[in-house]
């Protein structure tokens, strides 16, 4: 900007601009801007760093491995999990650390020094990055009724007005996929590539940017859909909690219905309240521990209602804990094995039957997250509150806690 301004200088004493007092005025006001420019530039925050991996806390959520800087992105902007609750966050890079407290709407700049040369400009933001809000086809529409087949929820929806097709609500899911078989009955264009991560894996599959989901009364518009194959043959689509962020919901097996509010309802006395974190800024992850000889092992636990078995444990997990030879294993096969639930506690209520799979030792990390994953064999036995709003998760046993 200065070697703009020296240039625009040259040109108007080449042409006796100097001679109004018009044009002394600009230059006299371009420079005001440049030094207002320059001076809020220094005064924004600094911190080092000589790696660009950063480590993030966002409110509860601790983000080791989640954050890269780059210098060439101005600003790089992270968006908080739970933009509309007051939120504590903290930047940690290996030398230096930064902290803010946000509201929702607010923003935060700084700046990341990189090697003691290159400024990366990073902002934290508490704003949702892509929210989608449906609009009422039936204005008095509050509820989406459900069915389960292989311990799994589906709802009757379309997609760009197509025939209905069955939905399955996937809370583990980032993204709203199609099954590449179902892709032929609707009207959809596939205008570019992307990657799908699942339980196959991460893959290059075809992105439809720009779609309309209808699902009872609701209808949600720009929604981005990823192809996939990893589905059975009666599923056509899947969704999850991305469609409802702000919103708070009740999914209540007894009844087969999620019940959508606007605002926290009553809550009967015998729901117990949890915190909840959101993995990705979209995937519920609530608390659950282990009990062996006594001694409770508590960790943070994806709830995946697309996992049609009781949940799988993570290598790091099991390993942190000293907890393999605590399980009694029935048998193994790939990289998993099968185990004996001990005793679960989730919401103050005690699981001890069934079987739980088990990630296989490794040297080093693990394939999932926290301490693992809830499936949802064990969720459908308890009817769920989910507040998006606050990030709180209320669970109450409900007919199948003593009756599956």
């Amino acid at each position: 900007m200065l070697d703009g301004l020296t240039r625009l200088s040259k040109w108007i004493k080449t042409n006796n601009g100097y001679q109004t007092k018009e044009m002394r005025y600009i230059i006299i006001f371009l420079f005001v801007l440049v030094h207002q420019n320059l001076s809020a530039q220094e005064q924004l925050p600094i911190i080092r760093a000589n790696s660009k991996n950063v480590k993030i806390l966002d409110g509860l959520n601790y983000k080791p491995d989640f954050w890269v800087i780059f210098p060439e992105t101005k600003p790089d902007v992270y968006y908080l999990d739970l933009p509309r609750k007051k939120t504590l966050v903290k930047f940690i890079t290996d030398i230096d650390s930064i902290s803010f407290i946000l509201n929702y709407g607010e923003v935060k700049d700084f700046i990341v020094l990189l090697n003691g040369k290159d400024s990366c400009y990073t902002r934290i933001s508490a704003n949702y990055p892509n929210l989608k809000i449906p609009k009422k086809i039936n204005t008095s529409n509050d509820t989406i009724p459900f069915v389960m087949k292989g311990n799994r929820i589906y709802f009757k929806g379309k997609i760009n007005n197509s025939e209905l097709l069955n939905f399955q609500f996937d809370l583990g899911a980032d993204a709203t996929n199609i099954n590449h078989k179902s892709a032929k009955k609707i009207s959809i264009n596939f205008d570019k590539k992307g990657n799908l991560i699942n339980s196959d894996g991460i893959n290059e599959t075809r992105v439809s940017s720009n779609n309309e989901i209808e699902i009872a009364g609701l209808k949600w518009s720009g929604i981005e859909i990823y192809e996939t194959k990893n589905m059975e043959n009666y599923e056509d689509a899947i969704i999850g909690n991305s469609f409802f962020l702000d919103k708070i919901y009740k999914i209540d097996y007894d009844k087969r219905l999620l019940i959508l509010y606007e605002k926290l309802p009553e809550i009967e006395t015998d729901f117990v309240k949890q915190n909840m974190i959101l993995d990705n800024g979209v995937r519920p992850v609530i608390e659950g521990a282990f009990i062996f000889d006594n001694k409770i092992f508590k960790d943070w636990f994806l709830f995946d209602t697309g996992n049609t078995g009781n949940g799988i444990i993570g290598n790091r997990y099991l390993m942190k804990n000293n907890l393999y030879d605590k399980f009694s294993t029935i048998f193994g096969f790939g990289s998993k094995k099968i185990a004996y639930i001990p005793k679960l506690m989730i919401a103050n209520q005690i699981i001890d039957d069934g079987v739980i799979t088990l990630e296989k030792k490794k040297k080093n990390g693990s394939d999932y997250k926290f301490g693992g994953l809830f499936g949802n064999k064990l969720l459908k036995r308890f009817n769920i509150i989910i507040d998006n709003l606050e990030g709180s998760i209320y669970i109450k046993p409900n007919f199948l806690y003593v009756n599956d």
